[in-house]
């Protein structure tokens, strides 16, 4: 099935608190149980590379797939996602953050995955 996958690479802002970055990531990784139209949610800190030399250039990654832009209007008029955009910006810092729509060839899973912990 052909779907849109929505990529979020995010860095966050100089002075937010490990505290306050923990509860935003709760927060969004609540979205596929608040939104019954993402599938194949992943959500992760970075890690990172082979080449330590060349560090990754954003601190987490949100991905979420879509059916339709039926869906993606859905989603976007959600109050839900518009709730944690709200208090990202608390902690995101949106000069250095980035974000894409790419077609996928998948099957929609109602499965999410999630790093929540740093790792590394």
């Amino acid at each position: 099935m052909r779907m849109m996958r929505h990529v979020v690479l995010i860095n966050w802002k100089a002075g937010a608190s490990k505290s306050e970055v923990d509860q935003w990531v709760e927060l969004c990784n609540q979205i596929p149980d608040e939104c019954s139209m993402v599938y194949n949610w992943f959500s992760s800190y970075s890690v990172p590379g082979p080449e330590t030399a060349k560090p990754s250039s954003h601190d987490f990654c949100v991905q979420l797939d879509l059916r339709s832009m039926k869906e993606w209007d859905a989603y976007i008029k959600h109050p839900f996602p518009g709730t944690v955009y709200s208090e990202g910006m608390k902690v995101i810092d949106l000069d250095r953050t980035a974000s894409t729509n790419i077609a996928v060839e998948t099957e929609p899973t109602r499965q999410k995955s999630r790093v929540v912990e740093r790792c590394l």
